[in-house]
């Protein structure tokens, strides 16, 4: 069992100011970014762009719109401080993977579809770094790749369909088939059995890189409202608690928050997961962890659980599928507060997958919340006859699908007709989760059934358990 959590304000990081304390932020990457609210909004505005939300999806749109149209006025209004989101509370996994499904995308433009939106977010990776490089934006940032593995057959069965299916629409370029003991070559993962890498992927510090960009859009011209709460979204404005932004173009960059605003309750899943911070790893057990490349690394469980490796070889673990929360009506968790099960369980983890780490301590933990779509594929759109425009449902992939997003916005907004416009994400028609309590015994009754199914697929199946297809089809995962 991991030793007691302490508060992250009892550990002092060289060059913060003394009067911030840990507890004050929903996550440590706030904290270590030193994240500070400032220039909320004072009365009524007019501007030609109207950006809700000032997380990834927001500040990306708002830096491509200030490249696409330099002399534009653009304002992002944010109800805390930017990051304070899922952007600021992530694993903090740059990505060319990302969540939908791809039957669905290739409905609008067949297999050829698809592969465009692999190829479109391989780019997005690329894009992502060099911006960073070219920003001066320090996000702790490590190109390391990605190795999603197996420690058993049925998690080996599933592994190896899962890179089968990217393969076959259209996501070869990056991905290679490892055995088990290329694997431990790369990682030294206790027990496992062989896995795939792909080599777009990086570990960032998600709060570093929001807050990066923070000042990066806010050199370009951008007014970034913090502390300012959108009430409502309109046709033409924004009505705020410290007054109302007309804008022709609106642009809702809100991920799960968006179930907050008036009329989009069941517009998405709210599902709040759990990120736990290690301790260092001690010096001498470094070695066997075997971990000097700073991989991305997942699981193939149901419940899954994926970690990134600190640049002072701390352990990020998070998970999707490690006891997940949903408040029933949707409701949303603002502060970020781990219950010590999910803490357990995320350690747990940890020694699952490196045993001699079993003494090493929690530093810090916090959760976050994510969108989930009904479809469980993420959307932008855009109406041209309203002004509204929105990108979200990401299914926790959104460090870097938030650029493409950013990059679609802009596009669509300004009347561009790209490569990036015919995506099959885009102006794709969703439809609604249901009321509850269906909505709530849905969900519950996924996480139960995924977490049966990883018992019995831990005991010794041979195959993917039959729960786990159950308990897709509870939700249409």
């Amino acid at each position: 069992m991991p030793r007691s959590v302490r508060p992250i304000a009892l550990l002092p990081t060289k060059g913060h100011s003394m009067d911030m304390h840990r507890e004050d932020l929903p996550s440590y990457w706030l904290y270590a970014a030193e994240a500070r609210a400032s220039d909320a909004l004072q009365g009524d505005r007019e501007v030609d762009y109207c950006i809700v939300g000032a997380g990834l999806t927001g500040l990306w749109t708002a830096y491509y719109l200030s490249v696409a149209d330099p002399g534009a006025r653009i304002a992002v209004v944010e109800r805390r401080m930017a990051g304070f989101g899922a952007s600021g509370r992530n694993a903090g996994w740059l990505s060319s993977e990302f969540d939908g499904r791809f039957e669905d995308m290739a409905e609008r433009g067949g297999r050829a579809a698809v592969a465009a939106m692999h190829h479109a977010m391989n780019e997005t990776f690329d894009v992502v770094v060099e911006t960073c490089r070219a920003e001066g934006i320090d996000a702790d940032l490590h190109h390391g790749g990605i190795i999603r593995f197996a420690q058993n057959r049925a998690q080996l069965v599933r592994v190896r369909a899962a890179f089968e299916k990217r393969q076959a629409w259209g996501a070869d370029a990056g991905y290679s088939w490892l055995s088990g003991g290329e694997v431990r070559e790369r990682v030294g993962v206790h027990g496992v059995l062989g896995g795939y890498a792909n080599e777009y992927g990086a570990r960032v510090q998600p709060a570093k890189l929001v807050r990066g960009l923070l000042e990066v859009v806010r050199r370009r011209g951008v007014r970034v409202h913090e502390d300012t709460e959108a009430q409502r979204i309109e046709p033409g404005r924004v009505v705020t608690a410290r007054g109302t932004i007309t804008a022709p173009i609106v642009v809702r960059g809100v991920e799960a928050y968006l179930v907050g605003l008036p009329g989009h309750r069941r517009d998405v899943l709210p599902m709040q997961s759990s990120v736990i911070l290690t301790e260092p790893i001690p010096a001498e057990l470094r070695p066997g962890v075997a971990w000097s490349n700073a991989e991305l690394i997942a699981d193939g469980a149901n419940a899954y659980a994926a970690a990134q490796l600190t640049p002072d070889w701390r352990i990020v673990m998070g998970a999707r599928g490690i006891l997940p929360k949903y408040g029933y009506g949707s409701t949303l968790d603002h502060e970020g507060v781990t219950t010590e099960r999910a803490r357990r369980h995320l350690f747990e983890a940890v020694v699952n997958w490196f045993p001699q780490l079993r003494d090493l301590g929690i530093s810090d933990s916090w959760c976050g919340v994510l969108a989930i779509p009904r479809d469980w594929t993420p959307s932008v759109d855009f109406d041209p006859a309203t002004g509204l425009a929105g990108a979200g449902g990401y299914v926790g992939s959104g460090v870097s699908t938030t650029n493409l997003a950013g990059r679609t916005l802009a596009d669509l907004v300004t009347g561009k007709s790209t490569e990036l416009t015919t995506l099959p994400w885009v102006n794709r028609p969703t439809r609604r989760w249901e009321p509850e309590p269906l909505r709530w015994a849905g969900v519950n009754a996924m996480t139960k059934l995924y977490r049966a199914a990883d018992r019995r697929e831990q005991a010794g199946l041979d195959r993917p358990s039959r729960l786990s297809r159950i308990g897709a089809m509870v939700t249409g995962r």
